[in-house]
């Protein structure tokens, strides 16, 4: 028994990183809000004259993420109506939503193993395991968020992982590149770990209320 809470304990410190990280990367990416904040931000539909709003074109972006469609828009553009975007784009954007959908299937087996692991380690009485756990994953979660800005902080590594994983390089006909630009990936570094800090601390804040040590006087 003791190798299997051993075991268990090991589990949940590194799945609760994952799920706080990976839980946060899919709302900030599928949800419109950041799309909408970039694109207000850089006003790059005004600047290349396409004729959409933010609004629109931030849920279409939302509405592909979450699995709407192929990766294609018509609007008034370079002078006529046209398609938006091109076929390299929309393999780029299709292999960013397949990198998504599978970031979510590892999140919800990471979510199982863990709600698994806390079950059986609660139910054998190891509440200062559990609160233990926590906080050895915060210290794993920290590392983990420092390796992310170093990825998207440092040009050179972003573009080694971007030429490594997506299959197409774009030309300067593409218009993807000015409205998901590296400064939006940044941004998004940062939106990420605020919303993962957030389910971090929720999820310890949870675990310091179930593993209360019992009182002999109240």
């Amino acid at each position: 028994m003791k190798i299997i809470n051993r075991s268990l304990f090991v589990l949940l410190i590194l799945v609760l990183p994952v799920i706080c990280i990976l839980a946060a990367a899919n709302l900030t990416f599928r949800l419109p809000d950041v799309y909408r904040y970039e694109f207000s931000r850089s006003e790059v539909t005004k600047e290349i004259g396409l004729d959409l709003s933010q609004d629109e074109l931030a849920d279409f972006f939302s509405a592909y993420m979450f699995g709407d469609g192929d990766f294609q828009k018509t609007a008034w553009y370079m002078g006529r109506e046209r398609p938006v975007f091109g076929r390299g784009e929309g393999t780029v954007m299709g292999q960013f939503r397949n990198l998504l959908n599978l970031s979510a299937r590892v999140l919800a087996a990471a979510f199982l193993l863990a709600l698994f692991s806390f079950w059986f380690l609660l139910r054998q009485d190891k509440k200062e395991a559990l609160r233990i756990a926590w906080r050895a994953a915060s210290v794993l979660y920290a590392a983990c968020i420092v390796a992310l800005f170093a990825l998207f902080s440092f040009e050179e590594l972003h573009t080694q992982l971007y030429e490594w994983y997506f299959v197409y390089s774009f030309d300067e006909a593409d218009i993807l590149p000015l409205l998901l630009s590296r400064a939006f990936f940044l941004e998004n570094a940062v939106v990420v770990t605020v919303l993962s800090l957030i389910i971090l601390a929720v999820g310890y804040s949870v675990t310091k209320r179930l593993t209360r040590p019992d009182r002999m006087f109240y």
